[in-house]
């Protein structure tokens, strides 16, 4: 009987209250890395940071990371050969069912805004559409000279009579 393993799960994301410089520079300190490496961590797609670990070892990292600002996530790998014993604290047959976990949100509920695998953009939606081409042959422009609007377009307005009075100032 084995026991389940876990992946620890990186997107990107920041806890609230930190900024992203602080996150990579704590980051950098942790994995002993470069700031070219760190820089992939943050690229927006899930990243495993560790894989096969037991979840004690896994939720141990995970809050390492949070104490950073990093948010990771926690992913079953696979199905055990038999089922998690009883003596589990959390029931984790739905984590090892849904092939993608959602992380947890900052407030404490357990709903997220995306999927933890694949990308956002769906393949449907990344379709190049080829270039529409219109038609400008009815269309003239007039040479550049003078005014482009024409005499009898202009709007003549009345002049305002104005009362002025024959005041002298001595």
């Amino acid at each position: 009987m084995s026991q389940p393993t876990y992946s620890v799960i990186f997107r990107g994301d920041l806890v609230p209250g930190f900024t992203a410089a602080d996150v990579k520079a704590n980051l950098a300190r942790l994995f002993k890395a470069g700031p070219e490496t760190v820089e992939k961590l943050f690229s927006g797609r899930p990243l495993a940071i560790k894989k096969g670990l037991p979840e004690a070892r896994a939720e141990q990292l995970q809050a390492t990371l949070a104490k950073l600002g990093a948010q990771a996530a926690l992913k079953a790998e696979g199905e055990a050969a038999a089922p998690p014993s009883p003596a589990a604290a959390e029931p984790e047959p739905a984590a090892a069912e849904a092939p993608a976990a959602q992380p947890a949100s900052p407030s404490g509920g357990d709903w997220g805004l995306a999927p933890m695998e694949g990308n956002l953009v769906r393949e449907h939606e990344r379709e190049k559409k080829d270039a529409v081409q219109v038609s400008v042959d009815h269309l003239s422009l007039r040479p550049a000279q003078g005014n482009l609007v024409e005499d009898g377009e202009h709007r003549r307005k009345q002049p305002v009579a104005v009362d002025i009075p024959d005041w002298q100032i001595n």
